[in-house]
């Protein structure tokens, strides 16, 4: 694994307790810290990184300080801005009493890491009934967000029979108004936004409802598998999610999450965080072929040194990763099915 790599590990795993300052500086030895710079920014724990760097004392080059630093305070500005919007669209949602939960983002940054404002995140992610989503539109609209994609002259309701998010900006923001969890309906069936919320404290006088925590983990794990988990952020977000749970609590999660229709996402997740981040995993973990080859598609999109969406063919692992997070032929073909159907009406 590249160096920088692990090092960028080593600071997410100091942001949610489980490295001392000692250590973090202890590792920075003979880094190469402009390469640290780059990857951050791939993997987009800039905030992360820098908490760990400040912290803990660690000289840095006057050039590559001031990036992180501008970097951390461009997010933490993000962030505020994204709470103020995301407490008015509540409100919102709340008055036209129209179901919704936020997914990921400054909810899951409270969680993980305790603050909302270090990690970077680049849009909202709202999630409706599937039956709601004209409704759903006409808030946005009415609070001046415009749908961009699809186009604003494609209606809403017909996109969404296909796929899970619509995307729509506003206010300085991009917002992605999701009417399921997984782009394959077979997975996760059960989570919708009219699951049993926790609110979450996000800042001052601002909370939000999401999802609780088993639903949060088969959530974290499914949304990872779906991107073959090519961007270290989300892999660190659920090590920090387990960070306090016990081995045997973690066990529980997991079935929970194979009950509620995760399939191999989270035996995946499991591995790939105890792999990485030494996360416990369950005594009883077994998986079979299929797991592994998942394990090693991610690892492999994760520890490459662009995005998939950056390089010749980058995404063609990612789909056939795809076929494979449930069991058996009807899935892996439904799935497939799925796919060219997404292309061909795009």
């Amino acid at each position: 694994m590249d160096p920088s790599l692990k090092l960028l590990i080593t600071c997410c795993r100091y942001c949610y307790g489980a490295e001392s300052r000692a250590s973090v500086a202890q590792t920075f030895g003979g880094a190469d810290l402009e390469r640290l710079l780059t990857l951050s920014r791939r993997h987009r724990v800039q905030g992360l990184a820098w908490k760990a760097v400040n912290d803990s004392g660690v000289p840095l080059p006057l050039e590559v300080g001031a990036a992180f630093r501008k970097d951390a305070q461009r997010i933490a500005q993000n962030g505020l801005q994204a709470a103020a919007v995301s407490a008015r669209l509540h409100h919102a949602f709340g008055s036209a009493r129209v179901p919704m939960l936020f997914l990921k983002g400054l909810v899951l940054g409270r969680l993980a890491w305790g603050d909302p404002f270090l990690k970077s995140s680049i849009d909202i992610d709202l999630l409706v009934p599937e039956a709601a989503i004209s409704s759903a539109a006409a808030l946005l609209a009415g609070l001046d967000f415009e749908q961009t994609l699809p186009e604003p002259s494609v209606d809403p309701v017909d996109w969404h029979r296909r796929r899970k998010e619509s995307g729509w900006t506003g206010h300085g923001v991009t917002l992605d108004l999701h009417s399921r969890v997984a782009d394959n309906r077979r997975l996760l069936p059960t989570l919708t936004a009219r699951t049993r919320a926790d609110l979450v404290e996000v800042a001052p006088g601002i909370s939000l409802p999401t999802f609780p925590l088993a639903e949060q983990v088969a959530y974290l794990a499914v949304h990872g598998a779906s991107s073959a988990w090519f961007r270290l952020k989300w892999l660190a977000e659920f090590a920090a999610l387990l960070h306090p749970i016990p081995p045997a609590g973690i066990a529980n999660l997991r079935i929970q999450a194979i009950q509620l229709g995760a399939g191999r996402a989270i035996d995946q997740a499991l591995v790939l965080a105890h792999k990485l981040f030494a996360t416990p995993v369950p005594d009883e973990l077994e998986f079979d072929a299929p797991t592994r080859r998942l394990v090693r598609i991610a690892r492999a999109q994760l520890e490459a040194e662009r995005e998939p969406t950056a390089r010749p063919l980058g995404t063609a692992t990612i789909h056939f990763s795809q076929l494979l997070l449930r069991p058996g032929s009807r899935f892996a073909f439904g799935e497939l099915g799925r796919q060219v159907g997404d292309i061909l009406t795009r």
